[in-house]
């Protein structure tokens, strides 16, 4: 019988020494970090996509000698 991949058993062995309360408030303290993380994402991409490649660069793209922005106006990063 194979198992399903939509179905997560998570065992954990419990313990007296293990501030489980601890460990619930800083797995919910990532997961709220991750979720601010997508959104922050999510938002870069929406602006990229709206006003193009070069509408949100690193620093170091606009150093002297860097090819980032030079390279989102070329097809597929290369010259054509």
């Amino acid at each position: 019988m194979a198992a399903h991949a939509d179905k997560q058993d998570n065992f954990v062995q419990l313990d007296l020494f293990t501030d489980y309360e601890a460990l619930e408030k800083q797995k919910q303290e990532e997961d709220a970090k991750m979720k601010k993380e997508r959104a922050l994402q999510e938002a870069v991409l929406s602006v990229k996509k709206k006003f193009g490649k070069n509408a949100i660069l690193k620093d170091i793209n606009l150093e002297e000698g860097a090819t980032g922005k030079e390279r989102n106006n070329q097809i597929g990063g290369h010259r054509a």
